[in-house]
């Protein structure tokens, strides 16, 4: 009875010990989590589940407490994300994931992060454009910011800083202030070229100035319908070789399309462009070939390039550069050259002696033929002495290289890994006092020597042309002149591969089999079968090499994609060079016949003007 009554008392004691840590557990981690310690209170408790491993409260106090700390830890990512504190909101997301690694909005938030840090980048690249002086190229990095983070500031600021250039850029030409949009219907045959200007400017309330060289009687046929005033001013000119401009709001100088009115009358424009990839050199022939500007200066030390010429060309010259000047594609190579090598060495058997000769009692040889009196058994020594060879080696040698280059596109990344072997050369030169001799010293490379040129493609391919050898040089007996030969054993690959981005390729094959074999036996006796071992001893050296080669791409930048609006644009014709083509929204049908042609139809004047 005492002792049922004694083993109730220590179950009761060790329950109340058990409750009373695992409430100790609790309070503790209670407190931690309070603090905001939300890893070291679930520690906490998983420490009292440990030692109370069936404690429901217990249980239960972890489920609770990793709810409330991964949805207070998102309450506070997302406040930090929204105050645009991206480093707070990455720690808080990692920390959820620390508690759920499988807590899907926390993955999101910190791909959503990383997209935004890629927007920073994006930021950089759109200054480091407007720095250079490519408002184009800036402007179109910040309308992809502004599409995906609308709030950003720092676009926002970036667009604001574009707009102030491109207005102080911005010459101000006079620009017409009338109703050119209005639809108008002409039928003109053969009719005289001021009288049909003079209508126009009755009707869309423009100046017509007519340059002094501009014939009077030019005649012009055109029969348009329900087109803009502008399409026909334009016709018109276009008709009659003609060219137009702009003096003030209201007011048109016409004059004649030749080089000395061109030269009088056209406006030109003055830009300099800061390339930073290509060269200016090449910018300068490229502008040379397809503008057709004469007037271009390159400046060398700041690699710039300025140009004098119309507008219009000008804007061309932004567009075809900011398409040309591009950083070079990077890629880096991961490289791992291995040689395998295996060298097996047997030598077994028996060395006998293969020489005998007569020495006298101090060892020195017998010279004299009467000290060859008084021959005994000390007097006779055998050399070498007999030996018994047991001996076996095996070698297996891993030469491993693993270089990791950063190569630009198209260029040339070469590695040695060896050493350069001297080979020392005599010349000799006749003299009156005897021949000369001189010597000179070069030096082979030898080792490994990798050389590797990539070329990187726009769908993230890379070919690789790879120039592998492998060498080692041994020296010779030196000639009679003193000349040092050197034998060198190679073994070199060559061959273009072209992987994907991140894809191994492995090249191997280049082996090498020696197979040597040398014996030492007494004739007759060592050739018997089996038994010849006891009368000669043989070495036998096998080696096997292979070389294997691993080389892996991974592009570090390649060329940005552009669209076909910013790579296509239209440049007018080849007389008349213009940015981008009129536009004509409305139907239109022309009838136009050339100056002075027969027209069997009478003469026909009508104008209509429809409403704006």
């Amino acid at each position: 009875m005492n002792k049922s009554r004694l083993l109730m008392s220590l179950c009761l004691c060790a329950g109340l010990a058990a409750c009373s840590s695992a409430q100790l557990a609790k309070d503790e981690a209670s407190a931690l989590m309070e603090s905001g310690q939300y890893e070291a209170g679930l520690a906490r408790i998983e420490q009292g589940l440990r030692e109370n491993p069936r404690d429901t409260d217990l249980h239960i106090a972890l489920n609770s407490g990793r709810a409330r700390a991964v949805t207070a830890l998102l309450t506070q990512a997302d406040m930090d994300r929204a105050q645009r504190n991206f480093a707070g909101a990455r720690l808080a997301y990692s920390r959820v994931l620390g508690l759920e690694p499988n807590n899907r909005r926390a993955q999101d938030s910190l791909r959503q992060l990383d997209y935004l840090r890629s927007m920073d980048e994006k930021l950089e690249l759109a200054r480091a454009d407007l720095r250079r002086g490519d408002i184009y190229g800036a402007d179109r990095q910040v309308k992809q910011i502004l599409e995906l983070d609308p709030q950003n500031e720092g676009a926002r600021e970036l667009q604001d800083n574009i707009r102030l250039v491109q207005s102080r850029n911005v010459v101000q030409y006079p620009q017409l202030r009338t109703r050119l949009d209005r639809p108008v219907t002409l039928e003109f045959r053969d009719a005289n070229l001021k009288t049909i200007f003079e209508v126009l400017s009755q009707v869309a309330g423009l100046n017509f100035i007519f340059d002094k060289d501009l014939r009077p009687d030019m005649k012009a046929t055109i029969f348009v319908r329900d087109v803009r005033i502008e399409d026909a001013v334009d016709l018109l000119l276009q008709q009659n070789q003609l060219h137009q401009k702009v003096v003030n709001e209201n007011t048109l100088l016409i004059y004649p399309d030749s080089p000395q009115k061109l030269k009088d009358y056209q406006e030109l424009v003055m830009r300099t462009f800061y390339l930073t990839s290509i060269d200016a050199n090449t910018a300068l022939n490229m502008i040379k070939t397809m503008l057709k500007t004469r007037d271009v200066f390159v400046d060398e030390r700041l690699n710039t390039l300025t140009m004098r010429d119309t507008g219009d060309a000008i804007r061309m010259a932004e567009k075809l550069l900011q398409s040309q000047d591009q950083s070079n594609p990077e890629v880096v190579l991961e490289v791992e050259v291995m040689e395998v090598a295996r060298q097996r060495i047997l030598d077994l058997g028996l060395q006998w002696p293969n020489t005998f000769g007569v020495i006298n009692s101090d060892g020195s040889p017998v010279s004299i033929l009467d000290q060859l009196k008084g021959i005994d058994s000390s007097r006779i020594a055998f050399t070498p002495s007999p030996q018994l060879k047991i001996n076996a080696q095996d070698k297996d040698i891993n030469t491993l290289a693993s270089p990791v280059i950063r190569v630009s596109n198209r260029e040339q990344a070469r590695i040695h890994i060896g050493q350069r072997v001297p080979i020392i050369s005599a010349t000799s030169v006749p003299s009156t006092q005897g021949p000369v001799i001189t010597e000179s010293v070069t030096y082979l490379d030898v080792g490994l020597k990798l050389e590797v040129q990539p070329i990187v493609h726009l769908n993230n391919e890379v070919a690789i042309k790879v120039a592998l050898e492998v060498s080692n040089a041994t020296p010779l007996a030196p000639t009679p002149q003193g000349t040092i030969p050197v034998q060198v054993d190679t073994r070199n690959a060559q061959t273009t591969l072209r992987l994907h981005d991140g894809e191994t390729q492995i090249l191997a094959g280049l082996v090498r089999n020696d197979h040597g074999a040398s014996g030492n036996k007494i004739p007759g006796l060592g050739d018997i079968p089996g038994l010849g071992r006891l009368f000669g001893s043989n070495k036998d050296d096998v080696s096997k090499s292979e070389l294997v080669l691993s080389i892996t791409p991974r592009i570090v930048r390649n060329l940005p994609y552009q669209s076909p609006s910013d790579m296509e644009f239209p440049t007018g014709t080849e007389t008349s060079m213009h940015i981008q083509a009129p536009d004509r929204s409305m139907s239109t049908t022309v009838q136009a016949a050339p100056m002075g042609a027969p027209m069997s139809a009478p003469i026909a004047t009508t104008v209509t003007v429809g409403k704006p």
